[in-house]
């Protein structure tokens, strides 16, 4: 069975999706949007495009922004999305990291090769209007409409402020890494830094939300294995930390670091630097290209940052 391309909406979380597709005819061109918090102000916006039942890769794919508050739609901005795809994807099938760095093919082939993102800038809150045009080699052009809202404030923490100051539990704190680790098996190097000691170390960190067990969309254990692939290149530098969703037991209680996070869909990536304040965010399914340069933009910045001085 193949990826489905979607967010995993919390359970007991007051939300609902952002995007909310129009009615379309059978067969035509369909986007699968996998970003639920959009906000005023920038936003990454990643989406997949279904066209006949079969998604379609590396298309040239423009986003137009509608303001839809008057009778007649208003074009506001057009923007290119990029397609990147999956690193993790060989001969049609999935690849699962483990954590001692090797790696299989996942028997079942995936359906989902890459993502497309456009970076959507978002002037008020409330509703707008979204048009996905799509170029085919042959020259035919092919459109979907959308309906998105924009939030006045996020609920999560956005690039450019602090990050919460969690004491998430690590490997030490429980007798079974299974109890903080729902991956098959679970990964000992993701569990070994609390939040707030990597911030008073001023250590830059890449967080990620996700429960490969119970996440209903089957995106999590693609993310994570996203992160795996980072850690020997940047772990001598960088603290990786995987917080699950739920306490142990099941889906009935929310992690107390998912709930001063305020996260409301799952899963996500947070690159945080050394001085605790977020830098880059992403919801959903991901690519290692997005989340890499945003990790080196970060590294780039602390090392032309010089140190306070001691008092």
């Amino acid at each position: 069975m193949g990826v489905v391309l979607a967010m995993c909406i919390l359970r007991h979380a007051p939300w609902a999706t952002a995007g909310e597709l129009s009615p379309t005819a059978a067969g035509t061109l369909q986007p699968m949007i996998t970003t639920s918090e959009l906000v005023v102000g920038g936003n990454r916006f990643a989406f997949g495009l279904l066209r006949h039942g079969a998604f379609l890769p590396a298309a040239e794919v423009a986003v137009r922004l509608f303001d839809v508050r008057e009778a007649e739609a208003e074009l506001v901005a057009v923007t290119p999305a990029v397609y990147h795809p999956l690193e993790l994807i060989e001969q049609g099938r999935r690849v699962h990291v483990h954590p001692d760095g090797t790696r299989h093919v996942h028997d079942a082939a995936s359906d989902v090769h890459g993502i497309y993102v456009a970076q959507l800038t978002l002037a008020r809150p409330g509703p707008w209007g979204v048009e996905i045009v799509v170029r085919q080699r042959d020259g035919t052009v092919e459109a979907a409409r959308l309906s998105v809202s924009a939030l006045p404030r996020s609920h999560s923490p956005l690039p450019g402020t602090p990050a919460p100051r969690s004491h998430n539990l690590v490997a030490g704190d429980v007798s079974d890494l299974a109890q903080i680790d729902s991956s098959e098996p679970p990964d000992p190097r993701l569990h070994q830094t609390r939040i707030a000691d990597a911030i008073r170390r001023r250590q830059p960190q890449v967080i990620v939300f996700a429960t490969p067990k119970y996440c209903t969309s089957r995106v999590c254990g693609p993310v994570l294995d996203v992160v795996r692939t980072l850690i020997p290149v940047y772990g001598a530098r960088v603290a990786f930390v995987h917080q699950e969703i739920w306490q142990p037991g099941g889906m009935e209680r929310m992690s107390p670091t998912v709930t001063e996070w305020n996260l409301r869909s799952e899963p996500w990536i947070f690159i945080v630097d050394g001085d605790g304040v977020v830098r880059a965010r992403f919801e959903g399914l991901t690519t290692r290209s997005e989340v890499e340069a945003a990790l080196r933009q970060t590294l780039r910045r602390e090392e032309a940052t010089p140190l306070p001085a001691r008092q």
